[in-house]
Parts: C-alpha cells; sequence; structure tokens
C-alpha cells in the first residue's frame, strides 16, 4: 500500500527544489530505474543516478519523462473535466483544492494519480510538474486551458 503522506512530502520537496526541466529528468529517470527494478515503483524519494554511458543522452531521459507527464496529465484532465460518474470523488477534490492553494492542488493531484494506479516514485515529481505546468497558471479557465496546453504538447 503507497503511503499517501510520504508522497506528498517528497512531491512538495520536489517542487521547491526542482523546475520543469529537472522534473522531467527526474520522471525518466526514475521510470528506467522502475524498469529495471519494479520493485522501486513505491519508493517516493526514489534517488537515480544519471550515467550517460548507461542510460544515453539526457535528452532521451527528458522525453521519457515528457510522454509519461503528458499521458497522465491526459488522465487527470479527463477527471478534473470529464463528467464520467466514477471520477466524481476525485474531480471534486481536485476542483475544490484550487480555493486552498497550490499544495493543496499537489496533494489532491497526488491522491489522484495514486488511485490511478502510477506508483510513488513517479507520482511525487509528476504532481507538482502537472500542477506548475498546467493546472495553476489556468485554475480561473482551468479545462478549457488544460486542454488547450495538451493539444500544445503532442
Amino acid at each position: 500500500m503507497t503511503d499517501v503522506n510520504a508522497v506528498l512530502t517528497a512531491a512538495h520537496r520536489l517542487n521547491e527544489e526542482k523546475d520543469e526541466e529537472a522534473l522531467l529528468v527526474q520522471i525518466g529517470l526514475r521510470e528506467q530505474a522502475i524498469e529495471a527494478d519494479p520493485e522501486r515503483q513505491n519508493d517516493p524519494n526514489l534517488e537515480v543516478m544519471y550515467l550517460e554511458t548507461t542510460m544515453g543522452p539526457l535528452d532521451d531521459i527528458k522525453r521519457i519523462g515528457k510522454r509519461i507527464a503528458n499521458r497522465w496529465s491526459k488522465e487527470l484532465h479527463s477527471i478534473a473535466c470529464g463528467n464520467e460518474n466514477k471520477d466524481a470523488k476525485e474531480r471534486e477534490a481536485l476542483l475544490s483544492s484550487l480555493n486552498l492553494g497550490e499544495a493543496a492542488v499537489i496533494a489532491a493531484v497526488v491522491a489522484a494519480l495514486i488511485s490511478l494506479g502510477v506508483g510513488a516514485a513517479i507520482a511525487a515529481p509528476l504532481a507538482p510538474l502537472i500542477v506548475r505546468k498546467f493546472i495553476w497558471p489556468a485554475k480561473d479557465e482551468l479545462c478549457l486551458a488544460w486542454g488547450e496546453a495538451l493539444e500544445g504538447n503532442k
């Protein structure tokens, strides 16, 4: 079982420490580490040392991170802006958190990602990236702007 509080703590730390590019790299590095050892997927504080000789160019790692971020952002967009009854609880939590501040939105995104089956190691850097890139800048017109940002990210 995923320790949501540990993921939240890691997500808030990564939000403070990393810019968007660094979060993409973290997601890509963590994905490669999880592919090599799936047991690592539940470690929200997963530390992966970049080694170009075994991992390839850093731009490739970033592309992996971007692909993963786009995939899960689309899933979250469908929850937040869709009308499926099965997503009502997550939608309400996510949209209600917008009035509470960025930290609350990150917490709601972490919870939604975990409910979608995203491992802690990926959810921790992914939540602040999604909030920073898609949700927070457009919080007043969330669904419209998020959808447009997803289209532009292809």
